[in-house]
């Protein structure tokens, strides 16, 4: 279940890169990268520092599974890290489909909702 945690995190980091959201521009509709809404401040306020928030948990994540596979004594002492990190990412992800929902494409409702699996994986299976 590791290599499935590792492929959940390279598929929300990798959906920054495709149009995951999209905002109205005086009656046209203009899609944006992840990546776009985030370093752009005039498309939204609080959103790009919530899909900030969820790209560095999401980095911090497949890099705590990497550390994993290769050094158990180390993981164990990151887990409690990535425990509130996972949590935080959980939290942000919520917040980033109730406050700008409405600009989200599919494949960002897609990577919220492998934000909850990826963290759903991480609890059921001790992680």
């Amino acid at each position: 279940m590791r290599f499935a945690q590792i492929g959940i995190q390279l598929l929300i980091v990798s959906s920054y890169f495709f149009n995951i959201m999209n905002y109205d521009d005086q009656g046209t509709k203009i899609t944006i990268t992840g990546f776009e809404a985030i370093i752009t401040n005039e498309y939204f306020i609080f959103g790009n520092i919530f899909l900030a928030i969820v790209l560095l948990s999401s980095l911090y994540h497949l890099i705590t599974q990497v550390i994993a596979l290769f050094n158990k004594p180390l993981y164990d002492k990151l887990d409690q890290s990535l425990t509130i990190a996972v949590n935080i990412q959980l939290f942000i992800g919520l917040f980033v489909v109730t406050f700008i929902g409405l600009y989200l494409e599919m494949l960002g409702l897609a990577m919220v909702g492998l934000v909850v699996l990826g963290a759903f994986i991480k609890y059921k299976f001790k992680l």
